[in-house]
């Protein structure tokens, strides 16, 4: 299948969020046996952290360090158009990283083939801030089920929980789910669409974030989205079949976009036609995508990267 078309900004430049952000109930739940076992690595752990925050020190005078992750989960500042990112992919496409248009740095994914994850990073490696780079803990996973139709992106370090003992977080019941996402194919035309379902949490009224957090007795993101504001749900824009062309294309507004099965148009599914995210095809190793609020930048980024196996 193919899709085509015819035809400077700091990070704080797409954001406006208000600073309460997390649904912070108590829970007691807890994470049964292997106590002895966990005592050396939280050791590890604990002194990884306190080198760390030296390091992080250090950064921070020379305006380098990202550790602040809510930043990539915060949606995007409401805007009439769609915020422009693009993504370049390395020659064994393992590795993405997510650029302003303005070619800021944003974040770092790698593939794992054999854990079926892509793990995601705020820092790039090689970069002159590489000591920060830990390619053992990153702030983000996307995993991906054995037939690749099913997708879950979650936040190693619960909002809700982060600050609780490590045997009273959700780490042992699933972690704090960022997206979820489920592919299809379906006919159109003499093509095949490449399609998916995505469902992210929702908004308050007031602008805050859902903490999807296990441990608040939330039911996994796969179920069904109902009525409430608790999650949202979005779907692919579906192609037209063009005689002409003798293939599928969508309308790329605003991106020259070459022709590639990756390609696609996500809108929330009660308003079909407004397109929130669109991922295109715009060099040999180089993808755009494009969104706006409500999808934060490790939302959309994770939503592109779903489409590796696509073909």
């Amino acid at each position: 299948m193919t899709l085509i078309q015819q035809a400077s900004s700091p990070l704080s430049s797409w954001f406006g969020w208000p600073s309460k952000g997390s649904d912070t109930s108590s829970s007691s739940s807890t994470c049964s046996g292997g106590e002895s076992s966990k005592a050396q690595s939280d050791s590890d752990d604990d002194r990884w952290e306190r080198e760390r925050a030296f390091d992080i020190a250090d950064s921070l005078e020379c305006g380098m360090a990202r550790e602040i992750v809510t930043e990539f989960m915060h949606p995007l500042r409401r805007a009439s158009r769609l915020w422009k990112f693009h993504l370049m992919r390395s020659e064994d496409k393992l590795q993405y990283r997510l650029f302003s248009d303005d070619g800021d740095f944003l974040m770092y994914a790698k593939v794992d083939m054999e854990a079926r994850q892509v793990n995601f990073f705020l820092y790039n490696p090689g970069d002159k801030n590489e000591k920060l780079f830990n390619a053992e803990k990153p702030p983000f996973t996307m995993s991906w089920s054995k037939d690749k139709r099913d997708w879950k992106i979650v936040q190693e370090r619960c909002e809700h929980c982060q600050f609780s003992p490590k045997h009273l977080t959700c780490s042992c019941h699933g972690k704090q789910q960022v997206a979820w996402i489920r592919h299809e194919r379906k006919p159109v035309g003499d093509g095949i669409f490449n399609c998916m379902e995505v469902h992210v949490p929702g908004l308050y009224a007031d602008g805050s974030r859902v903490v999807w957090c296990p441990l608040l007795g939330r039911e996994d993101l796969s179920a069904p989205v109902d009525d409430t504001y608790e999650a949202q749900s979005l779907i692919t824009k579906q192609p037209t079949w063009n005689d002409e062309v003798e293939s599928l294309v969508l309308d790329f507004k605003g991106r020259h976009i070459l022709s590639s099965a990756k390609n696609f148009q996500l809108a929330l599914s009660h308003k079909p036609d407004h397109v929130l995210c669109q991922y295109g095809k715009i060099g040999p190793s180089t993808f755009s995508l494009d969104f706006k609020y409500p999808l934060s930048v490790i939302q959309a980024f994770g939503i592109s990267l779903t489409t590796l196996f696509w073909t």
